[in-house]
């Protein structure tokens, strides 16, 4: 059973080719990622998905999910799987639960309709493709980094060489019966399909694997993202969406969908770094130089005397970087004024004394003001 599905290959969206290579990191030493979720296939076979027999009940498969949902849902598990592998035991109990469904899953491989339309894949070729969305910073897209990506697959169990029983050296209770023999049904009590009565069983279902010869492995892969990747554009990884179920020749591709995260500065507009920059109503009237943050930094940004220039500066090339060092965008900086709240009576003075001095030649430093000044010597004389 393979531990993840995923979606249809697509060659509508950019997608480049890259590197990878395997590392022996933990579950807590790699990056939480998401992932996207297909149409069940035949080698996901919803009774292995749930630890299950196929001639199990319902009443089993009930409890099955009820346990399995417990143990991966993304509240309780903070594993970067988690969500992945909720969803399929999900998808895997309601296609038992649906007759139709899980009729059409036997005779066509997969409980959607569309789905050879949708793959566009020859599955002599390669197996199920994989997409999952791999989150950045500003600063990683820009520059380039190399991240941890984490990947659920399903290997043979070890205990039970994949055949999902053991044999016990002491006969043990029969799971269903609990040794009794038999269990209750509709006509009363019926004789233990489970130990056909025996109530004690000598091989028992694997306790690694719950029965199903397969257990759950994480695997992490070291990506290279290459410097100036935008957001919504797809990195490949060939052949690393593969599960030991199927070989390695039934490995499909992984496809990293890139997302970037929000910025506590910088707002991204195709390649155009926008950024607001508060600044002092002092120093905006007077101009000279501020800091402006940047990808890189900071420079220095040289203010003209207010109100002789824009509150937008527009800095060539600070912006975010093109793909192969074939230069960068442009970085907008939106001045905000900022008025002080509080003023105490050395600044009063101070102010009192620039008042007076642009009240002496008005028509020359504040036209605005020497209209208006007009305007109500003009109502008052009517």
């Amino acid at each position: 059973m393979p531990a993840i599905s995923g979606f249809v290959r697509s060659n509508r969206a950019p997608c480049l080719r890259i590197m990878i290579s395997q590392l022996n990191l933990s579950e807590n030493s790699v990056s939480k990622t998401l992932y996207a979720i297909a149409p069940m296939k035949k080698s996901d076979d919803p009774f292995a998905v749930l630890g299950l027999r196929p001639t199990a009940s319902q009443e089993d498969v009930k409890r099955a999910y009820r346990r399995l949902a417990m143990r991966w849902h993304p509240d309780r598990n903070p594993s970067a799987a988690a969500e992945s592998e909720f969803k399929r035991i999900k998808m895997a109990y309601e296609l038992i639960l649906d007759p139709q469904r899980y009729a059409r899953w036997q005779q066509t491989g997969t409980d959607s309709d569309s789905d050879s339309d949708a793959t566009g894949q020859d599955e002599a070729t390669g197996g199920d493709d994989l997409t999952q969305t791999l989150t950045l910073t500003l600063e990683e897209a820009a520059h380039g980094c190399i991240k941890s990506v984490e990947l659920l697959r399903s290997t043979r169990c070890t205990p039970c060489q994949g055949s999902g029983r053991v044999q016990r050296t002491n006969s043990v209770p029969c799971a269903q019966c609990h040794g009794i023999g038999r269990v209750r049904g509709s006509q009363g009590s019926d004789l233990c399909a489970g130990c056909g009565g025996r109530g004690y069983l000598r091989e028992t279902d694997c306790t690694e694997c719950a029965g199903s010869g397969w257990r759950k492995k994480l695997r992490t892969l070291s990506v290279k993202v290459p410097a100036g990747i935008l957001h919504g554009e797809r990195l490949r990884l060939a052949r690393q969406a593969r599960h030991e179920a199927e070989g390695e020749n039934a490995a499909g591709d992984l496809y990293l969908e890139i997302r970037l995260a929000r910025h506590a500065l910088f707002e991204l507009r195709e390649r155009d770094l926008h950024c607001t920059v508060p600044v002092s109503i002092f120093r905006l009237l007077s101009g000279g130089k501020i800091d402006v943050p940047t990808l890189h930094g900071s420079t220095r940004l040289d203010l003209a005397p207010y109100p002789a220039h824009s509150l937008d500066y527009r800095l060539q090339t600070h912006g975010f970087p093109k793909k192969h060092g074939r230069g960068s965008g442009d970085l907008v900086v939106h001045l905000t004024p900022i008025h002080p709240r509080h003023l105490d009576a050395k600044d009063r003075a101070w102010l009192e004394k620039l008042d007076a001095a642009l009240n002496d030649d008005l028509e020359q430093r504040a036209p605005e003001l020497a209209a208006w000044a007009e305007r109500l010597r003009d109502q008052q004389n009517c």
